[in-house]
């Protein structure tokens, strides 16, 4: 039995940042059912605000835009012009396992949770042939948690799938947020993001309302780089690292339990998007890490105490890119035009706001806004909105 004050389940960048932070205060303990070349599988983007926010982090950046681009099936397009951040995904979370280890703790790759009990005023989580006695747990597994699907505390609306591989760019490119390059009734969104080493992240992301193979969209992703106009930009490396996973989307129920506290994904703490969710675990990670601190040194662990921890994202946030998630899943490539022109309606703080997840019903009633929508007649936002507005 190794004992500790906090267990944080899961080694992906929110336990890595969770665990970096806490573990200067408490003893901590990080279990990871995956090896660390497992946890790497993604990249991050994020507004200009998460980097101020953490300036020590600078060093970890790999590249900084001042646009990047939305387009249609039809060719149609929306520039958006604004600060976004390319983290090393591999060098941010080295340097957080180097503080992390510093600061006494350790991160057991390789060691499944499977489950856990309560005895007495402590919670026993169980990975492997282990035991783990800590006052809290803090789970940072994301809607995949087996303590999420064992206890309901998210109700799943659908998944993200993503696939893609880190491939050599042949010339400079604008950074492409969203492309619907092959016309479809269920389309994907092909992503480009160029970095520093002259090489880009490619990812193609589709919505969907359960669980399906990755075989066609990997077809997809191969006809798109290799056959496509994509295939003057981008040369398709042997053995280039594979960047793909399934992100589900989900209703909160329940923001933590007694001694356990949801953070990441399966907290809802950013927009379930593939690229843009450690924006706002960046921009909350050190206060979350500091109620941890007070809620476990005052021996406060109940649920109604840990839910006050963390900080979701706003009611209508949260419903609104839930409701434009299942607008996703059943809209077909035709309606992609309309998506790119309501972003043309917006000012430009609307855009960036609603691709970080502080959309509020203000953005769209903005008069300048509400005008450029109603002259342009596009009312594709209307479903998503009504629906945000009545559930």
């Amino acid at each position: 039995m190794t004992d500790c004050d906090v267990v944080i389940c899961g080694a992906g960048i929110s336990g890595l940042l969770l665990a970096a932070e806490v573990s200067k205060y408490l003893s901590v303990v990080v279990i990871e059912r995956n090896p660390r070349s497992a946890c790497s599988n993604k990249f991050w983007l994020t507004s200009r605000q998460s980097l101020e926010c953490n300036p020590e982090l600078e060093a970890y950046i790999d590249s900084r835009w001042s646009e990047m681009e939305f387009i249609a099936s039809t060719g149609d397009q929306f520039t958006a012009k604004s600060d976004y951040v390319l983290w090393d995904t591999h060098r941010l979370e080295a340097a957080l396992l180097a503080t992390i280890a510093s600061n006494g703790a350790n991160v057991l790759y390789e060691h499944r949770f499977y489950t856990y009990n309560y005895a007495g005023d402590r919670i026993i989580a169980r990975a492997n042939n282990c035991s783990f006695r800590a006052a809290l747990l803090v789970d940072c597994m994301g809607f995949a948690s087996p303590i999420v699907s064992g206890t309901g505390s998210v109700r799943i609306l659908g998944y993200h799938h993503l696939y893609g591989r880190v491939l050599q760019l042949k010339k400079e490119i604008t950074p492409v947020a969203a492309d619907n390059v092959i016309l479809s009734d269920s389309p994907a969104l092909f992503e480009v993001f160029p970095r520093a080493d002259g090489k880009a992240n490619a990812v193609l992301i589709a919505p969907a309302a359960s669980i399906r193979s990755t075989q066609t969209l990997a077809q997809e992703f191969n006809f798109i780089v290799e056959k496509s106009h994509y295939s003057a930009i981008l040369e398709k490396m042997p053995g280039g690292e594979i960047l793909q996973g399934v992100v589900p989307v989900g209703v909160v129920n329940s923001p933590a339990l007694n001694r356990i506290l949801f953070f990441g994904e399966a907290g809802q703490l950013h927009p379930a998007a593939t690229g843009t969710c450690l924006t706002r675990l960046l921009l909350q990670y050190k206060s979350v890490a500091a109620g941890i601190r007070r809620t476990v040194e005052a021996g406060r662990l109940q649920a109604q105490d840990l839910a006050r921890v963390t900080r979701p994202l706003g009611g209508f946030a949260t419903k609104f890119h839930q409701s434009l998630f299942l607008e996703q899943t059943k809209a077909t490539s035709s309606r992609g035009k309309a998506f790119i022109e309501l972003l043309g309606c917006l000012d430009q703080k609307s855009v960036d706001d609603l691709i970080f997840g502080e959309i509020t019903l203000a953005h769209f009633l903005q008069p300048d806004n509400l005008a450029r929508v109603i002259r342009n007649r596009n009312f594709v936002w209307l479903r998503p909105l009504l629906r945000t507005l009545i559930i």
